[in-house]
């Protein structure tokens, strides 16, 4: 055993010195409020998050710009292993991206994602500022714990920000906690990444008893949270990550291999004793000891590699995976997801084999030098009481990130604000005292190109693209709310919502989707206020055609500038609007529906109508409009 080697710092300014810890604060609190809001998947947070990222962004570029005034500093060789990822991925949403506006969105989270990691890479690596950032993990863990037994045991409709928006849980995850999540499973991917540093710390022999109670009520608690989101992905991805860390932290084979059957034995019994005694755990289990596993995940993932398949070296397109899925939907497959619950499948769908791999090498070499410097703690001695510089710190955080890298494989970690991020920071913590990968470097011209970057971004591109969707998103949800349901006055929601899609046109007018809302808006605005139909109808006409110029592959921008030409009395130059839709969308049955309503207004093409109907309805038995028409023209004939 060696004494630790230790890093150089440069001796810092007042100046440096107050800016560095307005850094490390700033950073604190912005982790804070991502993660309390739904984890940063609203865009009104991410206005938010985006202002505090990229400003503290400009504010280390300032530092490295003014200097410490000591030693030239110097630059951890890890942060531009993203880098050709990020080019690639930016080279995407310019060039291949069919729908930019989503993929400016998809990017600035991975930008955003690498400037944390970069940010806690450099700053605030004294214990003290350490602490910060470990302390407002552990209180977001504890918070979710709360938020996850009082969602189970008291109301379990209950939702984070729910009041603000008059939101609560959604049905098919009542039973399972969330915290200040929406989704369950992002819950249990949070504690992932914290309850193997809990366990590594308790279990390791250089750890004080006050800091092995700590770790070990933390970890208990954190454990408790998990099993009340009901995740089963988290919990294979834990436990398997967990049977990793014997073998890591084992010096002999036969250590590893019991440690390994121990942990397995373990897990093995806490599967049981939920089977056994939790009526919700019973319930997440049994399909799995009876063979029937998700159906939903693997249709998700069928389409993902049929994208591929298309698209197979630069992919489809940045953020594209959700716009295509309508093109490879399964019949009678009638749910809309974002994503294709599986990280690894949904980069190589959109940005091919090239960017995949690219992506999977940053990833990877950040792992292995992860992995080395988990080794090199192994063979020093950190100084005194300071935990964040030894092995079973460490050694846990590696762990963690296994975890949370196996969960990817069934869920969609990355595309989540407060989690992307939450593993920025834990790789960071791990490779920023590495003096292996330090450099010196003229960090004062890299500090000027950093703020002017982050700056640019802020202002012109993450500001009025999170700021439009903020706008358009919940006005939306309204409609489509009110038409799914008949609740809520359409006299106020209509003209609220186009006076709001308005606004976010103007503010971000390359957002074809706000456009698309707008066109709606239009018509619906015509229901509720009247007036002249033809010229209400050319008003939608030009909304809906700026949509598809910027996005001509959405089914449903193509169904508006159907409506709109109908409203006009162009019924012949609808007609291949409509069959634009659902050949861009065979199976999806609203847009059968829309066709048929078309149809019907047509001299003699009531039978094509009700073959429309038909389709409609064998895609989905349930849908009310495509059922009262059919009476109607069945009546009529």
């Amino acid at each position: 055993m060696t004494p630790q080697a230790s890093l150089p710092r440069p001796v810092p300014s007042r100046l440096h010195a107050g800016g560095e810890w307005l850094l490390v604060l700033g950073l604190a609190a912005a982790q804070a409020w991502t993660t309390l809001c739904l984890g940063g998947y609203l865009a009104e947070t991410m206005v938010t998050t985006a202002w505090a990222v990229f400003g503290l962004a400009a504010l280390a570029g300032l530092l490295w710009l003014l200097g410490t005034g000591g030693e030239p500093p110097r630059l951890n060789l890890a942060a531009l292993l993203p880098l050709p990822f990020l080019a690639y991925s930016l080279a995407s949403v310019i060039w291949i991206a069919p729908a930019r506006w989503l993929a400016w969105r998809e990017w600035l989270l991975w930008v955003q994602m690498w400037l944390v990691f970069v940010l806690v890479l450099h700053f605030g690596r004294s214990r003290r500022q350490t602490g910060v950032f470990v302390g407002t993990f552990v209180a977001l863990g504890l918070t979710g714990v709360i938020m996850a037994a009082y969602q189970r045991y008291v109301d379990q409709n209950w939702l984070m920000l729910g009041w603000v928006h008059g939101w609560s849980q959604a049905g098919q995850f009542i039973g399972r906690s969330a915290g200040m999540f929406g989704v369950p499973n992002s819950l249990g991917a949070l504690l992932e990444l914290m309850i193997p540093v809990c366990l590594t710390l308790l279990f390791a022999r250089s750890t004080g008893i006050a800091v092995k109670v700590v770790c070990g009520w933390l970890a208990a608690l954190f454990a408790f949270a998990v099993v009340l989101t009901g995740s089963r992905g988290t919990y294979i991805s834990l436990a398997l990550a967990l049977m990793l860390w014997p073998l890591l932290a084992g010096r002999e084979w036969r250590r590893r291999i019991a440690g390994v059957l121990a942990v397995f034995a373990l897990v093995a019994a806490g599967v049981w004793g939920l089977y056994r005694f939790s009526e919700p755990a019973h319930v997440r289990i049994q399909p799995f000891l009876e063979g029937r596993f998700e159906l939903s995940r693997p249709i998700i993932w069928k389409v993902g590699l049929q994208i591929w398949r298309d698209h197979p070296w630069l992919g489809s397109g940045a953020r594209s995976y959700n716009l295509l899925f309508d093109q490879y939907r399964p019949r009678g497959f009638l749910n809309d997801p974002d994503w294709a619950h599986n990280d690894y499948l949904n980069t190589l769908s959109d940005y091919g084999v090239a960017g995949f791999l690219l992506w999977a090498v940053a990833g990877g070499g950040l792992l292995w030098l992860g992995w080395r410097a988990v080794q090199r703690a192994r063979q020093e001695i950190p100084p005194a009481g300071d935990h964040f510089e030894g092995y079973p710190w460490r050694l846990g955080l590696f762990v963690g990130l296994a975890a949370f890298v196996i969960h990817l494989a069934v869920d969609f970690h990355t595309k989540v604000p407060a989690l992307a991020f939450g593993f920025s920071f834990g790789l960071a913590l791990l490779l920023r005292n590495e003096p292996g990968l330090f450099r010196p470097f003229r960090l004062r011209w890299a500090g000027f190109g950093l703020a002017t970057m982050a700056s640019l971004l802020a202002w012109n591109v993450a500001e009025p693209l999170y700021r439009a969707d903020a706008l358009r998103y919940p006005l939306r949800r309204a409609i489509d709310k009110q038409a799914a349901t008949g609740k809520g006055d359409l006299n106020a929601i209509i003209p609220a919502a186009k006076a709001g899609f308005q606004r976010a046109v103007q503010v971000y007018p390359a957002d074809a989707q706000a456009w698309a809302d707008l066109a709606y808006a239009t018509v619906q605005d015509w229901r509720v206020a009247g007036g002249d139909l033809a010229t209400i109808g050319r008003q939608a006409e030009a909304e809906a055609e700026k949509a598809l110029k910027l996005c001509p592959v959405d089914a449903e921008f193509w169904v508006r500038k159907g409506v709109a030409l109908d409203m006009q009395a162009r019924q012949k130059e609808a007609e291949p609007c409509f069959r634009r839709a659902v050949e861009l969308a065979p199976n999806t049955p609203p847009w059968w529906y829309y066709y048929a309503y078309h149809l019907q207004t047509l001299p003699g093409r009531k039978p094509d109508a009700l073959r429309a109907l038909e389709t409609c309805l064998a895609l989905d038995p349930s849908n009310s409009g495509a059922i009262s028409l059919r009476q109607q023209l069945a009546g009529q004939r």
